[in-house]
């Protein structure tokens, strides 16, 4: 699908090109033939460009300078992820994830399949027409005789009108007309751009395209019915008498296809001297750009699918091949999901965790941060300590998540892939005692306003200044690859968190698992110089939340 989107997009670049051209140079010129070859190399040109491949083009256009360095950095960056604590029920609230591509497309498709279906209406349209009307012969042509009042037309070989309307000096001249669009085969001018405009009715060039095509072509027909010694304005008298005729369909060739004023004007017009022929060698470096910039893009292509796994393997934490050679995915157009959503994951959780005796005993708690892979068939592998505790408290993490159902799977560009799911569980002793129940207990009351209390997981959580989109822009437009880890090809993950204050200002900026000092520090260095986040929510109330936050460096040979 996105391939074919891409091709369709192409062919609209160049109809968009080749129509300006057009306009500005070639439409109020009398070269009639030339005009309809024009038309139809532009649209042939158009569709089939984008396969046109000159692997020596591709150089000209290579403004990319080859640095010194041998080494390219990157630094990628993870969505936040959310916490669930063990010893709270409270119900999560997930990001609005809204899939924009996926509603797009289905639009495109949508409207696309109406438009085929309006086109087919309209051939069915025409043999019904030819279904009710009697064949027969006019002036020596085979024509079929309409019983309704609607305006002659033809569609390839066949001529329709009704013939009792109309004088018999008014049948030979619609006739001759009709006739020249028959026997020039001009139906097939109109079946052509009509198809194009099946899959790119989203374009007005085209539309205009299309339209400029029509009037053209009776441009030519009307050129025919001067050639044969009808009076040039006898006949435009009777184009005007037929204006307020009804029209059959659109995919046709219609006698007094409006606007006939530019048919007059274009009868009464001198013809364009011969020198201004030139000007249609500009389709030359027209045609050569479009497959200049198509091998351009497909040499970017080719270096994007050669290096495609290196890229994947820099949004992944430290990913294995485990059930097949696939790797896993952090961040998806679809995140996998537990069963049930958020509401399933934090029941499941509630009802299995158990809180260790011995670490009650001990008064240990804390936060572990566990990763897992959903696989393609909702299954998990993979399960890791990013952070640990206590072996017990990390024992019983890792439990828990083993015993967990199968996931609906993640999926990127419409199909199922392997995905790296990040999940912090925090233990936690109630009133600082060092018991506990081995229940999950119920969630404390909603706590003042001037409680200093730090939630992981709130009903309105946190949000940076415009957005998740926003955030990646600042933090790309900010980090820095440090020098010397760039000298030592020091790279990898690591994961910071924080806490959004009332206030929105950001506190307690740490590095949960580190890489390096120069690159934790720089992480640190960028989350301290954020602006102030929209504070998070909880009953009501503004609270505290601490935010979890991966970065991944990678270093590109």
């Amino acid at each position: 699908m996105y391939q074919s989107l891409v091709y369709i997009v192409q062919v609209n670049i160049a109809l968009v090109l080749f129509y300006l051209l057009y306009a500005v140079l070639f439409k109020k010129d009398t070269f009639l033939r030339i005009r309809r070859f024009y038309f139809l190399s532009a649209i042939v040109f158009s569709l089939i460009y984008p396969m046109l491949v000159v692997p020596g083009l591709s150089d000209i256009l290579n403004f990319r300078i080859d640095e010194s360095p041998a080494v390219e950095t990157s630094v990628f960056f993870e969505a936040p992820t959310m916490e669930v604590i063990a010893d709270e029920s409270d119900e999560a609230v997930w990001f609005l994830n809204i899939p924009w591509v996926k509603i797009l497309t289905t639009l495109y498709i949508a409207v696309t399949i109406f438009f085929i279906l309006r086109f087919l209406w309209q051939l069915i349209t025409i043999f019904r027409i030819r279904l009710k009307s009697e064949e027969t012969e006019v002036s020596g042509v085979r024509v079929y005789d309409l019983k309704d009042d609607i305006t002659p037309f033809s569609f390839f070989g066949m001529i329709f009108i009704n013939s009792k309307i109309h004088s018999d000096e008014e049948l030979e001249q619609i006739i001759i007309h009709e006739h020249t669009h028959a026997r020039e085969k001009h139906s097939l001018d109109i079946m052509l751009v009509e198809t194009v405009l099946l899959f790119s009715w989203w374009n007005p060039f085209v539309w205009l395209f299309k339209r400029e095509m029509a009037i053209s072509l009776e441009y030519l027909a009307d050129n025919g019915v001067l050639r044969e010694g009808v009076d040039c304005r006898d006949y435009q008298y009777h184009l005007l008498r037929l204006t307020y005729h009804e029209t059959a369909v659109q995919i046709v060739n219609n006698f007094n296809v409006s606007p006939l004023k530019k048919r007059i004007m274009m009868m009464n017009k001198t013809k364009s001297s011969s020198l201004k022929l030139v000007k249609y060698l500009l389709i030359v470096p027209l045609t050569f750009l479009l497959i200049t910039f198509n091998s351009c893009i497909n040499r970017d292509n080719e270096n994007e699918t050669d290096e495609a796994i290196d890229e994947t393997e820099a949004a992944v934490v430290e990913s294995e091949v485990i059930n097949d050679d696939s790797e896993a995915f952090v961040v998806v157009e679809e995140m996998p999901a537990f069963p049930g959503g958020n509401e399933g994951l934090m029941k499941f959780l509630a009802d299995s965790i158990r809180y260790p005796v011995v670490a009650q005993e001990n008064g240990i708690q804390g936060r572990v941060i566990v990763n897992f892979v959903v696989e393609k068939n909702g299954s998990l592998s993979d399960f890791q300590i990013v952070r640990g505790v206590d072996p017990s408290l990390d024992n019983e993490a890792l439990r828990v998540l083993r015993l967990m159902p199968d996931w609906t799977p993640g999926k990127q560009k419409g199909e199922n892939v392997r995905v790296r799911f990040t999940l912090p569980v925090v233990f936690r002793l109630q009133s600082g005692e060092k018991k506990a129940t081995t229940n999950i207990v119920p969630p404390p009351p909603a706590p003042p306003s001037n409680s200093n209390e730090v939630f992981v997981v709130v009903e309105d959580q946190p949000e940076f200044p415009g957005g998740n989109e926003a955030l990646m822009k600042f933090l790309s437009d900010n980090v820095k690859y440090p020098a010397d880890a760039q000298t030592n090809g020091i790279q990898g993950r690591l994961i910071t968190n924080f806490v959004v204050e009332k206030d929105g200002s950001l506190t307690d900026v740490q590095v949960v698992k580190g890489i390096s000092p120069s690159l934790d520090k720089e992480a640190i260095r960028v989350i301290e110089s954020m602006p102030k986040w929209k504070p998070g929510v909880q009953n009501g109330e503004i609270v505290r939340v601490r935010y979890t936050l991966p970065v991944v460096y990678r270093l590109q040979n």
